[in-house]
């Protein structure tokens, strides 16, 4: 696999997917709250300013500001810390007759806001990307304009959900498959070494060779001499930059990358777990099972079955702009 390619090629095949569920508008006073989500959750401030709360601190979010949460924490979004917030959920199918719900807020400032996931096929917290990420990624609109490319696609997001016009849908998805990669190469790049994770590790030309060998056949039966020789360094050299930099020994990211593969297998294919224990490198399917069990916690047959259920869909009334995302995109 291109060394360049590695990244691309774990969001594509982790197939994150993502979606604008709600353009709101309000003016102050207000306060909407976001239950938990089993997806990446992200704001983007496309006009005035909101307060959000999650975690222990309020952060305060401008225009042109955007907010990931990789593991859709429940949070709120405000005016001001300390005003009335009402359930986002329960706003919406509070609409009237006609399909509009109430007004948001009072006659104060205005804020504008576009809130939408990346649908995941593991949980967050276990996300090869994701799972690196900090519970609230805050981009500020001064970091943005650090970074034209990802200040274009932002502008290109909001304009063309603001229009909504025809293919709206099509052209949205794929700004937002390349706002996340632009995002977390942001993020990664203002690490410290060895903050970032495997990601960081890209940018060291010898571990990316390690990286790019390993994603490009994680079946192949991978040892630290091959891996060195494969990243054209030696094995304690290999080892010691990996563990530094990765925060873990090549043999145990190579594991974890298996899992990562089996599971992401076991929701996309009706394989067998023999011919999936195989294609993630393992001979003996009992082996596969005991592995895959201490990684997940349950048995292959069995998160096959938690990830083909997925959440229960959310349903609201369809009524306005909002409304009607929502209605139509939530399951």
């Amino acid at each position: 696999m291109p060394i360049e390619d590695v990244l691309g090629h774990v969001l594509e095949s982790s197939q994150l997917r993502g979606r604008v569920f709600c353009a709101s508008a309000a003016r102050a006073p207000w306060g909407l709250r976001f239950a938990a989500r089993p997806e990446a959750v992200f704001h983007l401030v496309t006009a005035g300013s909101a307060v959000l709360l999650a975690g222990t601190a309020p952060r305060t979010l401008d225009q042109g500001d955007l907010v990931l949460l990789p593991r859709g924490e429940a949070h709120a979004l405000a005016d001001h810390p300390r005003s009335k917030q009402t359930e986002l959920m329960a706003w919406l199918a509070s609409a009237a007759p006609d399909g509009a719900p109430p007004p948001l807020g009072g006659r104060g400032a205005e804020t504008r806001v576009l809130c939408g996931v990346y649908q995941l096929d593991m949980p967050g917290a276990q996300h090869p990307v994701l799972g690196l990420l900090p519970a609230v990624l805050h981009v500020a609109a001064a970091r943005t304009r650090a970074h034209p490319e990802l200040d274009a696609t932002l502008a290109s997001l909001a304009r063309e959900q603001e229009r909504g016009e025809r293919g709206s849908t099509v052209i949205v998805a794929r700004l937002l498959e390349v706002l996340l990669v632009q995002v977390v190469r942001v993020w990664a790049d203002e690490q410290p070494p060895g903050g970032a994770g495997w990601i960081g590790a890209l940018a060291d030309p010898v571990l990316s060779r390690a990286l790019s060998a390993m994603h490009g056949d994680v079946a192949r039966a991978w040892d630290v001499p091959s891996l060195a020789q494969a990243a054209a360094t030696s094995r304690a050299t290999l080892g010691r930059r990996f563990v530094a930099v990765v925060g873990q020994p090549p043999l145990a990211y190579l594991h974890g990358l298996r899992m990562q593969e089996a599971a992401r297998r076991l929701r996309g294919s009706d394989a067998g777990l023999a011919a999936i224990a195989a294609a993630v490198g393992y001979h003996s399917e009992f082996a596969f099972n005991r592995a895959f069990r201490r990684r997940f916690g349950v048995p292959p047959g069995e998160l096959r079955r938690q990830l083909r259920a997925g959440p229960p869909p959310q349903r609201p009334r369809a009524g306005t702009t909002a409304g009607r995302q929502i209605a139509g995109k939530a399951d």
